[in-house]
Parts: C-alpha cells; sequence; structure tokens
C-alpha cells in the first residue's frame, strides 16, 4: 500500500487557493493509493472568530464536495470544518475520508484543546465515536490532532480528557493522525517521543500528517511521521517546508537516520518561516526596520534577509546626538555585508524642535525618560512614513525581555505591522546571531561583544536599568512560561527584592504589551493570544 503524506501550507479562509493547492497534489499523487492531507487543511487553521460566520462552514462544506468529485479516481484523507447537524455546538472539526468523487467517511475530532491558543471547545461540538475502515486489506484509524495527546502515557503534556481516542484504535492495523500543531521548539523532542510511545505501547503503525507555515503569529513546523509499531521513526517529512513524503506500508527504507535536534538553529528556521509567510500572506512582499547598530536590529535584518532576500529589506539609519560612532559603523557595515538599501536620516534637527517645542511645559524639570522617548517617538513615526510611502512592512525589534519589563517605548520603537523576536528573550538573541553569522557572516563581531544600550542618554547601558540579562531572562522564563510565584522565586535562591521589582515591571507594563504587533510564537507561552492578563490587576504586587 502506498501513501502520500501531503504536507502543505494552507491560508485561513482561502478556500479556492487551498482547493487548488490540494488538487494539484491529488493530480499528481502518481501511485499513491492514498493521500493524506493535515488536519482544517482544506479551511487553514486556526479560523478563530471567522468561525462564527455561517458562510464560513457553508463554504467548507461547498469546497469538501467539490474536491472530492474532482478527483474520483483518488483517495484521500483531509481536514475541514463543517456544521453539526445534532444538539450541541454549532461546528465541528473533521476529517473526511473520499472515495469514488464522494465523502464516504467522517470523523470528528473528539479531544478539543482549549488552552494557550486553542479555543476549540467554544466553537466545536466533541466526537464521541471512532472511524475505523478497511482499505486494502488494512483496517485504518483515523484521529485529528489533540486526539492522541489524550493517550494516557506518561509523555501526554496535556492529559485532560475523560475520552481515550488512541485505545479505540488498537483494533486497527495503522493509526493516521491528521494534525495542525504549532510548533514549540521546547515540544519538538517531547512531541516526537510521544508519538514513538504512542506506537511501540499499543504495537500499531502510525502515520502523523503534520501542517506546515505560518498564520498570524502560529508557525507549523511540518515534520510529518511514519512510525513502526516498535516506534522507530521509518520517514520524517521536512522541517519548515511543504513536503510529499512517499511511503510504501508493505517495504520499510533501508535506512533512516534521524537528524540531529538543534534548537536555535530550528528556532532560526521557524522565525524566517514565520516572517516569510506573514507578509506574502498578507501581501506584502518588502519589510522596512531601524538597523541602530545593536544586536536585536541586527538579527532582525538577518533573518528577514533570509526569508525575504536581502533586496526587499530596507534598512534605516536614525542617529541622535547620543549615537556613538561605533553604533552607525556597525549598522552600516552589517548594510554592506548584507547588501540590502539603507537610508540615513538623522534624527537631530527634529529632536531638537520637539524639546523647543516642549521647553514652556517642561520648564523647572529634569530631563528624563519623556526625553528619550522623544527620540523613539520620531524614529517610529518616520519608520511608519517609510513603511506608508513605499509600502514596506514595518517590523519591530523588541526582544521578549525588554517587552517582559517595558523597556521599549509605546509609538516608538513598538511601531510596526509584525514583532519577529517578541518571544525571543535577549541571551537567545545573542545565540541567534551567532546562527545568522553561522549561515553567512554578516553581523560585525563588535557588536556582540559592546554593552547593548538603547542610546537615548549619554553613555547609557541596558544594565544601569536591568539586571544582567541571563539572570533576568531566568527569572522571566520562570514567571512567564512556568507560572511561578514571588515565594517560588524566593525559594529557588533568587533576591526577594528584586524579584519584586521584575513583577513589578511586568505587571505595570502589560498595558504596553495590549498594544503591541503581533508576535511570532516559538515557545510554550509567548505574548498574543495565548497569553491575556488583565491590565488592572494587583495578583503580582501581594
Amino acid at each position: 500500500m502506498r501513501l502520500l503524506l501531503a504536507q502543505i501550507n494552507s491560508v485561513v479562509g482561502d478556500f479556492e487557493g487551498n482547493f487548488n493547492r490540494m488538487s494539484r497534489v491529488l493530480r499528481n499523487a502518481g501511485e499513491a493509493d492514498l493521500i493524506i492531507f493535515p488536519e482544517c487543511s482544506l479551511c487553514g487553521y486556526p479560523p478563530q472568530d471567522l468561525l462564527e460566520y455561517g458562510s464560513f462552514a457553508a463554504r467548507a462544506e461547498v469546497y469538501a464536495m467539490r474536491l472530492a468529485e474532482a478527483h474520483p479516481r483518488t483517495n484521500f484523507i483531509f481536514g475541514s470544518v463543517e456544521k453539526n447537524r445534532e444538539a450541541g455546538r454549532p461546528l465541528r472539526n473533521v476529517a473526511y475520508v473520499a472515495m469514488k468523487g464522494a465523502l464516504i467517511h467522517r470523523y470528528f475530532k473528539r479531544l478539543l484543546p482549549t488552552y494557550d491558543v486553542f479555543d476549540e471547545d467554544r466553537f466545536f461540538e466533541s466526537g464521541r465515536n471512532s472511524l475505523i475502515f478497511d482499505f486494502l486489506g488494512k483496517k485504518i484509524s483515523v484521529t485529528i490532532c489533540e486526539d492522541i495527546w489524550g493517550d494516557d502515557s506518561g509523555t501526554s503534556l496535556h492529559n485532560r480528557y475523560m475520552q481515550n481516542p488512541v485505545q479505540e484504535s488498537e483494533l486497527a492495523d495503522l493509526i493516521v493522525n491528521i494534525s495542525a500543531s504549532p510548533f514549540e521548539h521546547e515540544k519538538v523532542v517531547a512531541k516526537r517521543e510521544m508519538l514513538r510511545s504512542l506506537a511501540s505501547r499499543h504495537e500499531i503503525s502510525l502515520i502523523y500528517v503534520n501542517a506546515v507555515g505560518a498564520n498570524d503569529g502560529l508557525i507549523f513546523d511540518g515534520r510529518s511521521y511514519w512510525i513502526d509499531t516498535r516506534g522507530n521513526i521509518l520517514q520524517m517529512g521536512k522541517a519548515f517546508a511543504e513536503d510529499l513524503v512517499e511511503i510504501d506500508l508493505y517495504q520499510a527504507p533501508a535506512s533512516f537516520r534521524l537528524p540531529t535536534y538543534v534548537p536555535t538553529a530550528d528556532i532560526y528556521d521557524a522565525l524566517c518561516l514565520g516572517i516569510k509567510d506573514y507578509c506574502v500572506k498578507t501581501g506584502f512582499s518588502s519589510v522596512i526596520l531601524g538597523m541602530s547598530g545593536g544586536i536585536d536590529s541586527s538579527l532582525t535584518a538577518c533573518l528577514a534577509s533570509d526569508a525575504l532576500g536581502a533586496e526587499n529589506v530596507v534598512g534605516v539609519l536614525l542617529p541622535s546626538r547620543y549615537t556613538s560612532r561605533e553604533s552607525n559603523e556597525d549598522a552600516l557595515g552589517l548594510a554592506r555585508a548584507l547588501q540590502n538599501p539603507i537610508h540615513l536620516i538623522p534624527i537631530e534637527l527634529m529632536f531638537s524642535a520637539g524639546i523647543e517645542s516642549l521647553s514652556k511645559a517642561f520648564e523647572g524639570l529634569a530631563e528624563n525618560i519623556a526625553e528619550e522617548n522623544l527620540q523613539s517617538r520620531i524614529r517610529g513615526n518616520l519608520l511608519m512614513a517609510l513603511s506608508n510611502k513605499f509600502g514596506h512592512m514595518l517590523l519591530t525589534t523588541g526582544n521578549k525581555s525588554e517587552l517582559a519589563v517595558g523597556y521599549c517605548t509605546l509609538y516608538g520603537d513598538m511601531n510596526g505591522g509584525l514583532a519577529p523576536l517578541s518571544d525571543i528573550y535577549k541571551t537567545q538573541v545573542y545565540e541567534l546571531s551567532r546562527e545568522a553569522n553561522r549561515r553567512q557572516m554578516r553581523i560585525p563581531e563588535r557588536v556582540f561583544t559592546k554593552a547593548p544600550t538603547a542610546e537615548l542618554r549619554p553613555n547609557q547601558k541596558d544594565q544601569d536599568t536591568l539586571p544582567e540579562y541571563h539572570r533576568l531572562d531566568e527569572i522571566l522564563k520562570l514567571i512567564l512560561e512556568k507560572f511561578e510565584t514571588k515565594e517560588d522565586l524566593v525559594k529557588r535562591g533568587y533576591g526577594a527584592a528584586e524579584v519584586e521589582k521584575i513583577l513589578k515591571w511586568i505587571s505595570g507594563n502589560e498595558f504596553k504589551r495590549f498594544q503591541m504587533p503581533i508576535g511570532l510564537k516559538i515557545s510554550s507561552k509567548a505574548f498574543g493570544i495565548g497569553r491575556r492578563i488583565p491590565i488592572v490587576q494587583r495578583f503580582f504586587q501581594n
């Protein structure tokens, strides 16, 4: 039996485009007996509140039937949504089995994730029944994504359900799981081991077909698998790229060597895909960003260049009276190495005019953050003007550490349409920048060694205000991703005053993050729709 795992990049709500993408695969499937697409491959994932529109599900059903009828000689499994015609919530997350020009089987997703970025229980009614069908002498069980995460194996990351679809699949010869599982760099190995454990424990072969691509801030890494009854991975789809994986169930490949997992390289590839798909799917072909000569803007420029081509990445150097000669040299050196266009626009005249305009209102008051932020907001206005004039997407360059503690300026350096580094801690920024130079030497060495600074006042350094980044990042990760409290952190040995200060910074700057551009998610808890903390609250102060 020949299978084709069609790891494709769907666009949410683009029924015609997704139909055509899937049809191209089906027309060129060769001798494959069964083609398998990811979860929600026809409608895109996640559709979120588009599901509130009745026409969304209606259109999905029309295109599902049209897809089956257009390929009567091909057998395939694909995912979409449809109306629930029984009691309960209005919709179903469905897997179709199409044969002979008809949708002959339907399987409704049974375990509906409702945590972090997922809110499927808002829209979908849970399925109650398994689907095992006969095909060319094999019994095939169909499941959808989370259905296999509820298996009580001890390796499941989210064992929170009353059903266990995997146990009901034990009578089958093969489990097919169609998935749209977002990338998290700390989950790649855990997910792989969960799949292997599931297959070996139940002594059943497993086909796992995952989506690839990025929709908004979610990145899907592909990596579809064929795993045998002993838990051996026999084949794997590409990471962060569309792929067609051909499988012969009766003839395992002579050898398959699982590539070594390198988190930093993987995150780099994920961010490149996230930038590329966000721009392409929203209609932008080029980006613009402020290039300060610092590590964050240097990394963002490299990522964007690798994602879109350096000719489509426009840099802008916006020096003020406090910008050092070294910063100017490093920004221009990076632009030369990237061979991308760069504008040089000094902001001194605008800054001086702003100070003069505010002189009466500020009379008798010492300079403080107001004057510092004025520079950032001038830069933000100029970058947005260039974005509007030339149609470039503006990328912000702030990292997770800065955004967490509010070391960023609302309507200044937070201006933009996409924040690629918003889920990347400062220490990771340095690691990823080394990865960028491993791929092609571009970032000047001095950028790695000089003290990080916003250069908004004389001789300013980040560590004038913040703890050393390696320590700050340790604490931030425990608070943001492990949900540890002041008491937990003090027990770990961190100073109470230090922790209180960081918690105050996090809490006091929540309002900024509610207004930040969309970011790319690579961790278990990113700023954005998966993290909903009230702005008005006093939990962290108590």
